[in-house]
């Protein structure tokens, strides 16, 4: 039985064969430096990374850092909160879709606010009508009493008519 074994930093390759050869020198010298020159390509040395290479994503890591943390701090000053009601950490987009469905909650109350106050105002014909009954109702109060005598005109000139009378 033959067995090559080939070490090439971190990685050990072993080949072995039932038969017993005898190869030559030069085989095996080929042999040998094909499977180092397969270890190489197969695995980049940490060495081979420049260290500006490193730097550069220590610092972009640095920076996403840095904006999840700003993101966080301005979903806390929205008073969105960072955990559920089980304890459980919620994700950024966790926390912004808290914000949305709050924000849904909002805009339906107030949706809800206005279409009661608008069912409690007046349309311009029911406006018009409730002024001709106070007008109807004052020229009535006033028909036999001292605004009458001292020659008051028709109250209520809020719209004009050809009508002078009721």
């Amino acid at each position: 039985m033959t067995t090559v074994k080939i070490k090439s930093g971190d990685w050990e390759v072993e080949a072995s064969t039932t038969r017993h050869f005898e190869y030559p020198s030069e085989a095996r010298s080929f042999i040998t430096a094909s499977i180092e020159s397969a270890v190489k390509n197969y695995v980049e040395p940490k060495s081979s990374i420049k260290q500006s290479d490193l730097d550069m994503r220590d610092n972009q890591i640095m920076l996403l850092k840095e904006d999840l943390e700003v993101v966080h701090m301005y979903l806390d000053g929205l008073l969105v909160p960072r955990k559920d009601e089980n304890g459980e950490t919620y994700s950024i987009v966790g926390r912004i879709k808290q914000f949305e469905n709050e924000m849904v909650k909002q805009v339906s109350n107030l949706e809800s606010i206005y279409l009661e106050e608008q069912s409690k105002m007046y349309t311009e014909s029911e406006v018009q009508k409730h002024l001709e009954t106070q007008r109807g109702n004052c020229w009535v109060a006033a028909e036999g009493g001292v605004d009458k005598i001292m020659g008051a005109p028709e109250p209520g000139h809020w719209r004009k008519t050809n009508n002078d009378g009721l």
